[in-house]
């Protein structure tokens, strides 16, 4: 690459000669974790109500027709339909993982769009995660970059952002070359889009939905020749100046990686991740305080700055609401001590204690919060007498919540997850099967097996 070459070339020069020896073991081991992962919530989320409205206007439109397999649903559609679907699933549980640089949930988008568009050529599990490594190493190296302008501006950035790194993926898996692997970049910047005020909403499940199915429509539309401007990045109308006014100072791809240097976080709850640390802090208070909950006098949850900027406020009247709305979510945890699938029922959101707790919390800002970008948090629970108000307090603070690089999901914890996710779907060998596939997808030669055996129909 030449200091001149602009970031389409230096992105299609880069992932275009990307080869599997390039790529460090411990990369490789954590892509095959986030393949296990964003499948496990792809099953259990496959089954919710956007997935199913998804699903049933693609059979509408003639599309359930094709080679390619719809997670949970037991049939397959053309390749733009289950990158649609699956992707939506992916992210409707708001369980996908999480990258703190690049801000935004990278591997639902990108594991929706690479096992249809692999399974429609036949083709193998290590092109497959050799496509993912440098789809998420685009994706994250310019989410450092542009980040937290972007985001601040109010873009869901798994969506504005994602669709390119899924494509320069989609792109790397069909191998084309630096023409139409630039012209299909170019296609997705004009694909870009994504609002962060549909968070809480069917439709945030859908922006991944979005990014997985435009960027196999780039990558299939530049290989039959569809042309786009090579400065639709850089451009004075380009991505980078319209979205955030700026270009990337640099695009360092591969030093390091991106997988090795800043990882991935993987979720054990199925809520926004700013929550997750006060969450952590709210399940361990209710352990400590046992049967004194009805007691619970006043909440105060200490976040960092970031927090606010992220989550909804007030009371949230569904249980998609709920999964952002930090005081439902600690106010759930305090009242079970857990806080997953069966948090966000609405028969837990209706529950007299949640209900209580939720009124309770005043949320508010501390400055002696690190700013390590993942949200930090502190709960105070103060407990009354009966008498005289106010009379004991207890705080938890957590800095680092479960499931980030430096406090990472255990493989136990990981294979916990995938089974309990998966088992809203699949029966228990189908269950025990495709982990087997997922965590060997190296080694599968198509990965079509893996992709019908995740359509279920083995249900429990």
């Amino acid at each position: 690459m030449t200091q001149t070459s602009n970031s389409i070339d230096q992105i299609t020069a880069w992932a275009g000669a990307l080869g599997a020896g390039q790529v460090p073991p411990a990369a490789f081991a954590l892509a095959k974790k986030a393949f296990l992962d964003t499948l496990a919530v792809s099953l259990s989320g496959s089954q919710l109500d956007s997935v199913h409205i998804v699903t049933a206007l693609a059979s509408e439109l003639g599309q359930g027709d094709g080679p390619c397999s719809v997670i949970g649903h037991g049939f397959k559609a053309d390749v733009l339909a289950a990158a649609l679907a699956n992707g939506t699933a992916a992210h409707a549980e708001l369980f996908d993982d999480n990258s703190e640089p690049m801000m935004s949930h990278p591997s639902a988008s990108l594991v929706s769009a690479l096992l249809p568009l692999g399974q429609s050529r036949g083709l193998g599990g290590a092109e497959v995660l050799l496509a993912y490594v440098a789809g998420f190493e685009v994706n994250v190296v310019l989410g450092r970059q542009l980040n937290p302008r972007l985001y601040e501006a109010g873009w869901h950035v798994t969506r504005t952002l994602g669709v390119l790194g899924v494509t320069a993926a989609c792109c790397r898996l069909l191998k084309l070359g630096r023409q139409p692997f630039g012209a299909a970049l170019g296609i997705a910047a004009s694909m870009a889009s994504g609002l962060r005020q549909n968070f809480g909403t069917m439709t945030m499940a859908l922006h991944a939905g979005l990014s997985a199915r435009d960027a196999v429509h780039a990558a299939l539309l530049a290989e039959k020749g569809l042309l786009s401007d090579g400065e639709a990045l850089d451009g004075k109308y380009g991505f980078f100046n319209l979205f955030v006014g700026v270009p990337p100072k640099s695009l360092p791809f591969g030093r390091p990686f991106e997988l090795v240097e800043s990882g991935i976080i993987f979720k054990p709850y199925p809520s926004g991740a700013p929550t997750h640390a006060a969450v952590h802090a709210a399940i361990a208070l209710q352990d400590r305080l046992g049967g004194r909950l009805h007691e619970v006098a006043a909440i105060v949850c200490h976040v960092h700055p970031w927090n606010f900027m992220t989550l909804r406020e007030g009371v949230p009247a569904d249980t998609l609401r709920a999964r952002v709305s930090m005081r439902y979510c600690v106010a759930a945890a305090l009242r079970f001590g857990a806080l997953g699938s069966a948090q966000f029922t609405e028969e837990a959101l209706g529950d007299p204690l949640v209900q209580k707790f939720m009124a309770l919390v005043e949320i508010r800002q501390a400055d002696d919060l690190p700013d390590n970008g993942l949200f930090p948090a502190a709960v105070e629970v103060r407990l009354a007498d009966g008498h005289s108000g106010p009379v004991h307090c207890e705080t938890v603070r957590c800095d680092i919540p479960p499931g980030a690089p430096a406090m990472p999901m255990t493989e136990a914890e990981a294979d916990q997850k995938y089974r309990s996710c998966a088992a809203v779907v699949l029966d228990a060998p189908a269950i025990e099967r495709t982990r087997a596939m997922i965590l060997g997808i190296d080694r599968l030669a198509d990965v079509g097996e893996l992709c019908v055996a995740l359509e279920g129909g083995g249900r429990p």
